[in-house]
């Protein structure tokens, strides 16, 4: 894998940066080959201004696209935000400024949910037999993986195989939260990733999140780009460089201990910037106290669990969280949302999913203490 440092989102730092991390590597024809069609991934997880650090910025993906378009290639990109619906994702890509990335490159700007899917087997699933994949991806011959570097409340981070998540149906992602447990929901995480790997990801940290990501966290200044053909790797060097613990990102460490690429640092061969020229203490979720400490995350404990609860006076009643919420925990009447706790799995969907900030996260004290001290 590879680094290169990046000081903000001025378009020819980022291409200078981009070039750098990409001739380290050996050159980005040696991952996609020359006039091939190929469809590039960011995270676009919902409405968000680029500067808010929710969403892959749009400086990191245009610059990826025209290097793409120096070879040759046909490109185009997009995603399935969080809660994807008609109408929904329009909302999305005006928010994110996705249609000026199309005007300016030429690519097209594809709303995925509009083509029909397809299921896909995985071979050697843990959790996840099989998934659907929209139909479009049939008609290219590479995925390009540009992810977004934040921390998230139930896998503690979201990088590079996180990312690949997002191109799944509806269906899928309810299946997969149901596996509650950390673990678990990392291993249907795998599954989805060893599906479909994607032939290079390029994660934009330049700015990422702490705290409560992967939407309503808090922007941090990472200042780097980096880049592999192995997600894993990508994924570990980026937990370090957060401020993780080797083994505490579960998704990176079951994808590793699977076979899909190098989840230890002694095992990546790290190129040009180095882990501690970039490393930062990024506050951690408020969740991470009870996934890190299982014994804490009993049925028979309250000590540490981290509760959504939807606040009256900011919800406008769209109804996205119900919709999200794998368990059906979520319920609404005329008069207000209301959250059944006997119900709720603590996957933080209807959190990371509402626009309108109207989630709020009840914090026990003891959780409250650990984050007094974490700072």
């Amino acid at each position: 894998m590879a680094v290169a440092r990046c000081e903000d989102y001025n378009p020819e730092r980022v291409g200078k940066a981009l070039d750098e991390m990409l001739e380290l590597l050996g050159g980005l024809e040696k991952f996609v080959g020359r006039g091939k069609k190929v469809f590039v991934k960011p995270n676009l997880l919902l409405a968000a201004k680029p500067e808010e650090a929710v969403t892959t910025h749009t400086a990191v993906l245009i610059a990826v696209i025209r290097r793409l378009q120096d070879l040759g290639a046909t490109v185009s990109f997009g995603d399935l935000p969080g809660g994807f619906h008609a109408g929904g994702t329009r909302k999305v890509h005006a928010a994110t400024d996705m249609p000026r990335v199309a005007q300016e490159t030429g690519a097209e700007l594809v709303s995925l949910e509009k083509h029909s899917f397809r299921k896909l087997e995985i071979p050697g699933a843990k959790k996840l037999t099989h998934i659907h994949i929209p139909k479009h991806l049939d008609e290219v011959d590479v995925i390009v993986n540009v992810c977004k570097l934040k921390t998230h409340m139930q896998t503690l981070m979201t990088g590079a195989i996180k990312n690949m998540f997002g191109l799944t149906a509806t269906t899928d992602r309810v299946a997969a939260h149901r596996n509650a447990r950390y673990r678990d929901f990392a291993e249907a995480v795998a599954d989805i990733y060893s599906a479909m790997p994607p032939a290079l990801s390029i994660m934009d940290a330049v700015v990422g999140m702490e705290g409560t990501g992967p939407s309503q966290g808090r922007p941090i200044a990472l200042k780097f780009i980096a880049g592999s053909a192995d997600a894993v790797a990508l994924d570990a060097f980026a937990a370090a460089a957060l401020g993780f613990s080797p083994g505490e990102i579960a998704v990176t460490e079951c994808a590793g201990r699977r076979g899909m690429g190098a989840h230890k640092l002694k095992e990546i061969d790290i190129l040009g910037e180095q882990l501690e020229k970039v490393r930062r203490k990024a506050k951690k979720p408020s969740s991470a106290a009870f996934l890190l400490m299982p014994m804490l995350a009993s049925p028979f404990t309250e000590l540490t669990k981290v509760r959504p609860r939807i606040e009256q006076e900011k919800c406008v009643k769209c109804r996205k969280c119900a919709e999200v919420c794998p368990a059906g925990a979520i319920s609404f009447d005329e008069k207000a949302g209301r959250i059944n706790n006997d119900k709720c799995i603590l996957c933080f969907c209807c959190h990371e999913l509402c626009i309108y900030s109207a989630v709020a996260l009840d914090k026990p004290p003891l959780v409250k203490l650990i984050e007094m001290v974490r700072k």
